[in-house]
């Protein structure tokens, strides 16, 4: 049997170790801390555009300037990483992309294009679902390379922009 408490304060309301919204006061904050989200809901976006150009001759993965930081709110969620990026060979070359979360990759080889005209740049799209057990505020970044050493590649062509979308997941 409840016990009940009865007075002034109205606390004679909360019988049965539950608050419906009715009991809470419109002005009443609570903290986000007290609400969870199902596994799987998103919990946070971040987005980032770049719209400078980066060109390089490495058979060595480089930044290609497209990068966003998130800081996680629980260690077991989940970041979803999407990135687009338009690119161009000036030779015939494989243009290779990566995702790199801090100094080290979360992906193989992600994507490749083959391009061999720089009329015709390609666009090329990465995505990922990353577990950095953390939270800190986490970095991540699109990195590219030619496959062949020397030969000319160039990322965020004309006026395209890069993107970087990052999505918490809960987990």
């Amino acid at each position: 049997m409840p016990t009940e408490i009865s007075g002034s304060t109205g606390v004679n309301k909360i019988q049965d170790n539950t608050i419906v919204n009715a009991d809470i006061n419109s002005s009443a904050a609570i903290a986000g801390t007290k609400l969870v989200m199902p596994t799987g809901s998103v919990l946070q976006v971040v987005h980032a555009l770049n719209s400078s150009i980066t060109s390089s001759t490495s058979s060595t993965y480089v930044s290609t300037g497209i990068t966003a930081t998130i800081t996680p709110t629980s260690t077991s969620s989940k970041i979803l990483v999407m990135t687009k990026i338009t690119v161009v060979g000036t030779t015939s070359t494989d243009i290779n992309t990566k995702l790199f979360r801090g100094s080290g990759s979360i992906t193989t080889k992600a994507s490749t294009k083959y391009n061999n005209q720089a009329s015709e740049p390609s666009d090329i799209v990465n995505i990922a679902l990353d577990s950095p057990n953390t939270t800190s505020a986490t970095t991540y970044a699109l990195y590219g390379q030619s496959s062949v050493n020397g030969q000319a590649i160039t990322f965020k062509v004309g006026s395209s922009e890069g993107t970087i979308t990052l999505m918490e997941i809960a987990g």
